[in-house]
């Protein structure tokens, strides 16, 4: 069997995607990449350029965790990798990460330390955000006690994100994949939730970095990837929470962004706190789901 299977999900990123599995080359591990109906050639250039990499050249578009669960599914590593397609790494060390995963077999889920392209500290593991650990990001405006991507060691943490996320496809198997609800976002905190309550532990890793280029699929249409992920914080809190205290969560994280707005100097990040304060209260516009439906419909392609 496989030690690691890497699943790669792409959109329309083929130059990410391709200086990605370059970066991957020799690794030794299952790689393959779900093309998400993408139209500027990722598919051709990967099969062109990487002939190692397995391929699945999907005709309609679906979420990060339908998808991934569709690479799960076809794979048998012992471990899971999801990366994003904008992800690389001068050393992906996964020796040095399955080895610590097989000394620590309770643990689920390793999360490297992850940098911007400049080197710059990308904050990437999280308390999970109930209610108190939301009232606690209004006291300080997210900046203090609610981050634990810290210190130079191993060190257990509430979740990783999911932008690189080393999975153990046996804890997988117990509590299952992620929650196909989610179109985009949030999916990441809910399975490692599902994971912590099941008994197993989530770590911060950060003998192990990854650079985070950050795709622009998503980055150009604001409102929407904004309106996506509210929908999927309301739907998390929903799900793992009473009633009053998904309100509770909402309220404050909504009051944190409106007191950003307020003290932002730039015209356009003010914009943008004021959509994520206002979708604290009701997402009321259209998402990324439904330009992924818009798209699957003028394709006349049914993801179901």
């Amino acid at each position: 069997m496989t030690d690691v299977s890497v699943s790669i999900v792409n959109t329309n990123s083929r130059d990410l995607l391709l200086g990605c599995l370059e970066s991957l080359r020799g690794e030794k591990a299952e790689i393959v990449v779900l093309d998400n109906a993408s139209e500027d050639g990722s598919a051709d250039a990967v099969r062109e350029r990487s002939p190692d990499v397995r391929l699945i050249a999907q005709d309609f578009r679906a979420g990060f965790g339908a998808n991934h669960n569709t690479v799960i599914r076809a794979t048998t590593g012992r471990y899971v990798y999801v990366l994003n397609e904008d992800t690389s790494s001068d050393d992906w060390g996964f020796a040095h990460l399955v080895a610590h995963l097989d000394a620590n077999p309770r643990v689920a889920a390793l999360g490297p330390r992850i940098v911007y392209p400049d080197g710059r500290h990308q904050d990437s593991a999280w308390r999970f955000p109930s209610p108190s650990v939301a009232a606690l990001g209004l006291a300080s405006l997210g900046k203090l006690g609610v981050a634990q991507s810290r210190g130079t060691r191993p060190r257990r943490v509430d979740w990783v994100m999911g932008a690189a996320l080393l999975l153990r496809r046996e804890a997988l198997d117990e509590v299952g994949l992620f929650d196909e609800a989610f179109f985009l976002y949030s999916e990441e905190v809910d399975l490692q939730l599902r994971l912590r309550r099941a008994g197993w532990a989530v770590e911060y890793f950060p003998e192990v970095t990854i650079v985070h280029h950050e795709s622009q699929f998503s980055a150009e249409i604001p409102e929407r990837r904004i309106n996506e992920m509210w929908r999927s914080r309301h739907r998390y809190w929903r799900k793992h929470h009473s009633p009053a205290g998904a309100r509770v969560a909402a309220l404050a994280t909504g009051t944190q962004y409106a007191a950003r707005a307020l003290l932002g100097r730039d015209a356009a990040f003010r914009a943008r706190m004021r959509l994520h304060a206002r979708d604290s209260l009701h997402v009321d516009g259209p998402g990324l789901r439904e330009l992924a439906e818009e798209w699957n419909g003028r394709a006349r392609i049914s993801p179901y």
